[in-house]
């Protein structure tokens, strides 16, 4: 997420958050499964480049609904910073894992990043965090173990790196709450991306493999899908309320199933579909209890004047 919702004039906002948010996913989804075809040709710092620099095109085309070149002005640098270094390292460990591990696995321990955003909102932010929402958490938690693997003694060695990836998209969860307040998506959007093209070259010089024709217009796809449907997702969260938005997140599980079956001939095992499954419910109930607090906290409001 990387935007504040306003509030929509009518019930038909709701409705168009809710389109773009199921298209964003489904491209972010289509995104990963184009990065597990390259099938780890390429060093992760490659497909990171990738990432990034094709996806300024459509930030540009963007920047004039936000403002133009003023939107990118912001008051917390030291925030955009945390935001681009935990988004760096979570992209760095998640490709290098989408690459070698069921596809639909790594989507299932991508879930626990609002889990892990739940539990550092508490020394970042401040917030208190109930007993049923630490439940929940647990609950999600105990999900990522039956689908990492050490419930079944089986585990996989390279899930750790997606869980890695899920805990670094957690910060960078903080990172963007705490800049939704003061700066526009835009500029949130543009620092990451460029810090993440600036990050990769570092590794180039050494790992560049040339790519042909057919391979350099899956590694351009990879940015220009990403950078629309992180313009998307924007804009879902500009036209409805996080609480309206973000559980069709988990429409992300039915786009991986269909990929890893018809695409890549996997389907998960029971122990991977029962953990997605309790990693969903709990951040459900986490979202649930987020939407009544809102609307305690609202009315406490309304009756104080």
């Amino acid at each position: 997420m990387t935007a504040v919702a306003a509030e929509p004039s009518s019930s038909a906002g709701y409705g168009r958050g809710i389109a773009m948010q199921v298209l964003a996913v489904a491209m972010f989804t289509c995104m990963g499964m184009v990065i597990k075809l390259l099938d780890g040709q390429y060093p992760t710092s490659q497909i990171i480049l990738f990432r990034c620099a094709p996806a300024l095109i459509p930030l540009v085309l963007y920047l004039p609904m936000q403002g133009g070149w003023s939107a990118l002005k912001t008051r917390r640098p030291g925030w955009h910073a945390i935001r681009s270094v935990a988004g760096i390292a979570s992209m760095y460990v998640g490709f290098y894992a989408i690459a070698r591990m069921a596809f639909a696995d790594y989507v299932a321990i991508s879930f626990t990043a609002p889990l892990f955003g739940t539990l550092l909102s508490i020394p970042f932010l401040g917030e208190r965090v109930g007993v049923w929402r630490l439940g929940a958490v647990g609950l999600g938690f105990a999900g990522a173990l039956l689908t990492v693997g050490p419930i079944t003694g089986s585990t996989d060695p390279i899930a750790l790196f997606a869980v890695g990836s899920a805990l670094g998209y957690g910060v960078a969860m903080i990172a963007m709450r705490k800049l939704g307040s003061t700066d526009k998506s835009a500029a949130t959007v543009f620092y990451f991306t460029v810090a993440g093209a600036l990050s990769s070259l570092a590794f180039l010089p050494t790992q560049w493999v040339t790519p042909p024709l057919e391979d350099l217009a899956l590694l351009m796809t990879i940015g220009l899908v990403g950078g629309v449907a992180q313009i998307f997702m924007t804009e879902a969260f500009r036209l409805a309320p996080p609480s309206v938005i973000a559980p069709f997140d988990y429409t992300a599980m039915l786009w991986a199933l269909t990929f890893g079956f018809f695409v890549f001939g996997t389907f998960p095992g029971p122990g991977v579909l029962a953990g997605a499954g309790l990693i969903c419910a709990s951040g459900l109930f986490i979202i649930h209890r987020e939407t009544v607090r809102g609307i305690k906290r609202a009315k406490l409001k309304s009756t104080s004047l």
